[in-house]
């Protein structure tokens, strides 16, 4: 379900995560406290007394304007994707009626035009500006608000991009492989070799995975690269072998028939895979797992219980099914609108939006960072007979040491 973004609209399309919800849909409501994490509270440049017309479609009717920059005529799935920000967006304007009005722009995925979109929406008195989606874009935004004192909270998955106030709410993979890896070192599993795509997302799995591995005095005894072509599975296929044989687990963090294509092909070149644990990502969620040598694999991701409850909202609203990472257009909005409706334009500062308690959403707990990265709450799931199930719970608070 959570992909490595990058940049990159397929990967992100097809990937699939506050207190400050509405209670009315059954989540948990109540704002944290701020607490004092010791860096400098920086505040928001003054937005005008009287804000002036705004361009883009308006939803609702508050007195704090809010812009989000999404790419709604980008070709293919990018398009799709930024629809239901949108939509999931709206729905959270909706819960807290009169607290903001949410000015969407179009981007169209081309970082002029969402350059030009951000100084638009700081003419004309954006207290924050939520997107873009994809990192190149992020970066281009960043270089026209941050010289403002415009706060952003953008959804690109490339924590490269982030700083304070360029705030991610988005999934990390790095995050998501990290709670495998230390779940697994958990049950004593310390040897792991890894099968990862080349590109960006292998390279960050393998880095997080050494850093992971040598925090909890675990090893990483070799890492196998591919590439989408028949050729190259086979070779990483017969690379893989001498690993296994040494590893008490194989980390194969790739989703949709990956797995599976990796599994038989492992086992028809003699691996053994008996007493041998799998594990995943946020990617299995939605993956091919049928075959037997899944039964018992762990990955982490998000809690399917509350992404089931915003899924259920949007397709009644809707009338379709939504990729599950457009609940982060619904819990970023409500985020910005429950801390504008009891504290105005002022209140989205960075004391604020840093919350060390952190917000409950749809797509789970999370909390900015003063780095602008995000931390989450992800559960663990076993697979059994093709199924996940829960093993570890998502936490339901940031505990001290968490």
């Amino acid at each position: 379900m959570i992909a490595a973004i990058f940049g990159n609209a397929r990967r992100w399309a097809m990937a699939a995560g506050l207190a400050l919800l509405a209670g009315c849909q059954g989540v948990p409501m109540g704002l944290p406290a701020p607490g004092i994490n010791g860096l400098p509270v920086e505040q928001p440049t003054p937005v005008p007394a009287t804000l002036p017309p705004a361009k883009g479609e308006i939803i609702g009717n508050g007195p704090v304007r809010v812009a989000m920059l999404l790419p709604l005529t980008a070709p293919g799935n990018a398009g799709v994707v930024a629809k239901g920000f949108r939509n999931a967006a709206a729905l959270a304007v909706d819960d807290f009626a009169g607290s903001v009005e949410l000015v969407v722009k179009d981007t169209a995925g081309v970082p002029n035009t969402a350059t030009d979109a951000a100084g638009e929406a700081f003419n004309e008195g954006a207290a924050i500006v939520l997107g873009p989606l994809f990192s190149g874009n992020v970066s281009a935004v960043s270089g026209v608000l941050e010289p403002r004192g415009r706060m952003m909270i953008a959804f690109s998955s490339d924590a490269s991009v982030a700083r304070r106030g360029v705030y991610l709410n988005s999934f990390l993979p790095g995050d998501i492989i990290r709670r495998t890896l230390d779940h697994a070192a958990a049950q004593g599993v310390r040897r792991i070799m890894a099968i990862v795509p080349d590109g960006a997302f292998g390279i960050l799995v393998e880095r997080t995975a050494r850093e992971t591995l040598s925090r909890s005095g675990g090893e990483l005894v070799g890492v196998v690269r591919y590439t989408y072509d028949d050729s190259s599975v086979a070779k990483a296929v017969a690379d893989s072998l001498p690993l296994i044989a040494r590893a008490d687990a194989i980390l194969l963090p790739d989703g949709g028939n990956t797995p599976g294509v990796f599994a038989r092909q492992l086992r028809e070149a003699g691996a053994e895979l008996q007493g041998k644990r799998f594990l995943g990502s946020g990617q299995w969620s939605g993956a091919e797992l049928g075959d037997a040598a899944f039964n018992g694999a762990w990955y982490a991701d998000v809690d399917q219980t509350r992404l089931g409850q915003f899924a259920t909202r949007y397709q009644q609203k809707y009338g379709e099914k939504p990729v599950p990472n457009m609940a982060l257009g619904y819990d970023t909005l409500a985020l910005v609108a429950g801390l504008a409706r009891n504290g105005g334009a002022a209140a989205l500062n960075a004391a604020k939006l840093e919350s060390p308690g952190g917000f409950n959403g749809y797509a789970g707990l999370f909390r900015l960072r003063s780095d602008g990265r995000n931390e989450r709450g992800y559960a663990v799931y076993e697979i059994r007979e093709g199924k996940a199930h829960v093993v570890a719970p998502a936490p339901t608070d940031f505990r001290p040491g968490y």
